[in-house]
């Protein structure tokens, strides 16, 4: 991460979403007729949000009956401050392209991570934090290493459970990152007792943060971003999440306006050995597309050779059991050929290359990396087989483009 009053009403129920979701093509500030600003709407006989409890009319909830919901102080979601304002503003300007594709994303994955939060015991409105981080992208990599909706780095995530290795990289799994991103934020809340400052440490690092209180005798967030002990980034930050909780709890209001997405439901299996998602999709009776977009974590393109928990289109399971009882991948595939390699003090890409005859350009696709600076001790890296012998880097590797 790197490291108002009330709007309109919003449905809750166990198939609907958290917003009205985004759409609206004005290049400039939607304009709504004969209805009232959020800002104006108590006067205009709205109940203002300190007559209710949370998440009910209030935020990104989408509960099961009987779910049970989480409170927050009411003032640190507030969209009032100026600094959020003006980002509400750019939300329905120059970042209204940005916000409809975000949400446009975001349609399917919402009503999970919304219960997923609330399971955890955090406020269901961090539901929109990714738009602030990764615009709800499993691809999204950031110039510091940090991956996925959550925009995990990768020490992060393995603190917080997040399976990160050659095979199988988690963070871009939206169900186990909010997971894990609850679980962290929940931490994070319980170390500064605030929202503003659990966030700011979400994206600068705890340690950040509490070196600026014990140092500079700071303790408000506004304060910390208004006396400049803060990054750019991290001030932004704050601000930009709240005007995102604004704008999509209230998407219709702004003019965001996109049709509801089903929610994704699919079947669990543990396969033990590994396979392609190409014969994934075959043996299912699905296509794949469809089985690496609900297997986001395995961007090898295979089930890793000690097993893992693979998702099939609902109702597929039984059809794929008995098929892949009789499969074998076949030869040329080279997935019994598979290495890995860890790294070790010192070691390079073009060391590690020639220890195993390869070139530094196949090490570097079969890993997904754009060169070897980013290399740590002890990161296990995926070696493909020498040129002639077998396809390995195509089989496991099948996408090699940068997002």
């Amino acid at each position: 991460m790197r490291a108002a009053n009330q709007r309109p009403t919003l449905a809750l129920g166990p198939a609907i979403l958290l917003v009205g979701l985004a759409g609206c093509t004005a290049a400039g500030r939607h304009t709504v007729v004969n209805q009232p600003r959020p800002t104006d709407q108590a006067s205009a006989g709205y109940t203002t949000p300190g007559e209710r409890e949370f998440p009910v009319d209030r935020g990104p909830a989408v509960l099961l009956p009987g779910t049970p919901t989480t409170t927050a102080p009411e003032s640190e979601f507030s969209s009032s401050h100026p600094r959020v304002q003006d980002f509400v503003d750019r939300y329905q300007t120059s970042l209204r392209a940005y916000m409809q594709r975000a949400l446009e994303r975001g349609s399917k994955y919402l009503p999970r991570i919304a219960r997923i939060l609330v399971e955890e015991g955090v406020p269901a409105q961090l539901a929109y934090l990714p738009i602030v981080e990764s615009g709800f992208s499993v691809d999204a990599v950031s110039h510091a290493g940090a991956v996925g909706p959550w925009q995990f780095v990768r020490g992060t995530g393995e603190r917080y459970g997040l399976r990160i290795d050659g095979y199988v990289d988690e963070r871009r799994d939206p169900e186990k990152a909010t997971r894990a991103a609850a679980r962290y934020l929940r931490d994070l809340y319980e170390r500064f007792g605030n929202w503003h400052l659990a966030l700011a440490g979400y994206n600068r690092g705890e340690a950040n943060i509490e070196r600026i209180q014990e140092w500079k005798g700071c303790e408000n967030f506004w304060e910390m971003s208004d006396r400049g002990y803060l990054p750019n980034e991290t001030s932004e930050f704050v601000p930009r999440f709240l005007a995102a909780v604004e704008v999509a709890s209230a998407a219709k209001f702004y003019g965001f306006d996109i049709p509801s997405s089903a929610p994704t439901r699919f079947d669990t299996i543990e396969v033990m050995r590994p396979i392609s998602l190409k014969a994934v999709a075959r043996l299912s009776g699905s296509d794949e597309d469809t089985i690496r977009e609900l297997n986001p974590a395995l961007n090898r393109g295979v089930v890793p050779p000690h097993g893992y928990a693979v998702r099939l289109p609902k109702g597929t399971r039984e059809q794929f059991e008995l098929a892949l009882a009789s499969y074998r991948e076949p030869e040329s595939t080279g997935l019994r050929a598979a290495r890995v390699h860890k790294v070790r003090r010192g070691e390079t890409v073009g060391s590690i290359a020639d220890r195993y005859g390869v070139s530094v350009k196949a090490l570097l696709q079969a890993n997904r990396m754009r060169s070897g600076r980013a290399l740590k001790a002890g990161q296990t890296l995926r070696v493909p087989a020498k040129a002639g012998r077998d396809r390995v880097v195509a089989a496991l590797s099948n996408d090699n483009s940068y997002n």
